[in-house]
């Protein structure tokens, strides 16, 4: 005689205990789906850390530093509104030795890095936090600025050097200073207002609860 087999007794839906049907096309687990829309923001602050850090460093500690050893006159490239061949002699004549040198090691390092960290992180949060057209605006303005400010400080550089003094030279290196200021702020306003709108869209999300 054959022996029946047991029926499996209770809900035989649960018979797959411990082992996970495969995941239907577009189906995300509720455990990767947090890791996943984690990732971008945490690369995104961590470029927003290095860019607040280096122009805090810049320009309110290392260029009030400058000032030290030029009587206390500010640099041309921390002027908003621009400075002409009058300021540059007068900060000529007072510039202690090799402080010329260091300021021309400044711009070649910090000088070169904060911009540049500017445009990564404009780059990262505009193309990952927001969504529209208008953001690659906003990125192109950022690579301006980059460009804008990286140049003058190479420009400043030169009229520093020179005597007398080209007043073109000048005119064209405060242009460029007031204008990378300008580019600055804005894309500073354009970055912080589209980081609270994604942290407060996201905190009005629901929270998943654990399965």
């Amino acid at each position: 005689m054959s022996k029946r087999r047991k029926k499996n007794r209770g809900n035989p839906q649960r018979s797959g205990d411990g082992a996970s049907g495969p995941l239907r096309p577009g189906q995300r687990s509720a455990q990767s789906a947090p890791q996943t829309e984690g990732s971008p923001r945490i690369l995104v602050y961590a470029l927003l850390g290095v860019t607040v850090f280096m122009g805090l460093y810049l320009h309110a500690y290392a260029m009030p530093q400058m000032s030290y050893f030029a009587d206390g006159l500010s640099m041309p490239g921390a002027r908003f509104t621009g400075y002409d061949a009058a300021d540059i002699a007068a900060l000529q004549t007072a510039f202690e030795s090799d402080a010329e040198g260091q300021l021309n090691f400044l711009h070649k390092t910090a000088g070169i890095v904060f911009p540049v960290t500017v445009f990564l992180s404009t780059w990262a949060t505009l193309g990952l936090l927001a969504h529209g057209w208008w953001r690659w605006i906003a990125v192109a303005g950022a690579a301006v600025f980059a460009a804008v400010d990286i140049a003058e400080n190479f420009l400043i550089d030169g009229i520093l050097t020179q005597d007398p003094v080209d007043t073109g030279a000048v005119a064209l290196s405060s242009v460029m200073t007031t204008l990378s200021w300008i580019l600055l702020g804005t894309i500073g306003v354009t970055v912080i207002a589209v980081v609270l709108r994604d942290f407060i869209q996201t905190g009005r999300q629901p929270r998943r609860n654990p399965a």
